[in-house]
């Protein structure tokens, strides 16, 4: 009896660990991505030097469908319906409604994270995201910790130009998808300014010209069969290098989908001299971007439309994403290299029934020692 006793301690004292305990695994790659080493001839923006000459893309005979792109971007950790703000559980519901009339891709232009990220990550997975970029506010959270998002979410999160300085890539620069017969690449661009804002973090690092950097994997989506281009980005309108730069050195692009600014461009800026439309949306989720896209006979024909929280009063938050919402995702919950996720009150419960048992077991004991032999 006393071996049982002690066995049960043991596991009592063991539980956090065997819960929370799991190995940190590999940042996942995305497709069209896998393997890719970092265009080392590329040079950072300080030296504005051009990229490496490689193979030119193979021609692609032209892609027809109709599809749609939902986009959000500046979101800064706002997680629910709250004041004007839309939130992930009627977001869902807006994408689950987008998908049953065209078949839809859902983008983050980056900022999303807050706190540890691990919450937003969370969510964002849960309201069926395809891709998001690292953004510039995102990128304070570090290297590491980025790294550990990257591996617990459920869709890849994008960053192109920040790499170390050996050429070691950091993110999926890429992602590629097939909506409607029509392939898709997605790249995530950062604005070059980190280097600046956070010295500590990108120590070791270059951040690379947008364009120095896209023009590459261009290449590499356009190989793979992609014919619609689309560029998640951080840039915005206030530093040295813009989304309009980004256009006029990138023209291949079709959608460059922007954050970090207060620049709103809700129905579009078409770039001058390029076919490059940009889209920049008002801050903290409080629209989300709705375009359908019809390519054919070479020429693709945007219907764009922003959607405010007025907009999808009719729709009923995802109960899903909602219990996501209100799930406790803590560190301790969740360690940083993505153990599994118990919710606090579940391990309340669990340690409960453990105490429980190891009462009534104490209790047998005693009763069996004060009872009289015969």
């Amino acid at each position: 009896m006393k071996k049982a006793i002690l066995c049960l301690l043991l596991c009592l004292l063991l539980l956090p660990t065997a819960v929370f305990a799991d190995e940190t695994p590999a940042p996942a790659q995305a497709e069209g991505a896998a393997g890719t080493s970092a265009p080392a001839e590329s040079a950072p923006l300080a030296e504005s030097a051009a990229p490496a000459e490689s193979a030119a893309p193979t021609a692609t005979a032209a892609q027809e469908g109709t599809f749609a792109i939902l986009h959000t971007g500046d979101t800064h950790g706002v997680q629910e319906r709250s004041g004007d703000s839309i939130g992930y559980p009627l977001l869902r519901s807006l994408a689950d409604n987008t998908r049953s009339a065209y078949e839809t891709l859902l983008l983050d232009s980056g900022n999303a994270l807050e706190g540890d990220g691990l919450k937003t990550v969370k969510l964002m997975g849960a309201a069926t995201y395809d891709a998001a970029a690292i953004g510039t506010e995102d990128a304070a959270l570090g290297i590491e910790r980025l790294q550990e998002l990257s591996a617990i979410a459920d869709f890849p999160l994008l960053c192109a130009n920040w790499l170390r300085q050996d050429g070691e890539l950091l993110f999926d620069p890429y992602a590629i998808f097939e909506v409607d017969g029509v392939r898709i690449g997605v790249i995530g661009l950062i604005s070059p300014e980190i280097a600046e804002l956070y010295p500590d973090i990108t120590e070791g690092c270059n951040v690379y010209k947008p364009s120095g950097i896209a023009n590459i994997y261009y290449e590499e989506m356009a190989n793979a069969g992609c014919t619609y281009f689309i560029a998640l980005t951080s840039l915005g309108y206030d530093g040295e290098y813009t989304p309009r730069d980004l256009a006029a050195e990138s023209p291949w692009l079709n959608l460059i989908l922007d954050s970090n600014t207060d620049t709103v461009l809700e129905d579009g800026e078409l770039v001058p001299d390029t076919n490059v439309v940009v889209f920049n949306l008002p801050k903290d989720f409080t629209a989300v971007g709705s375009l359908v896209v019809t390519t054919t006979s070479g020429q693709n024909i945007l219907s764009p439309s922003v959607l405010t929280l007025d907009d999808l009063s009719v729709l009923t938050p995802n109960e899903a994403v909602t219990g996501v919402a209100q799930t406790d995702y803590s560190v301790d919950g969740e360690s940083a290299g993505g153990g599994l996720q118990i919710p606090a009150g579940a391990v309340f419960l669990i340690a409960l029934v453990v105490i429980a048992g190891l009462t009534v077991l104490l209790v047998a004991v005693v009763l069996r020692r004060k009872t009289p032999r015969k």
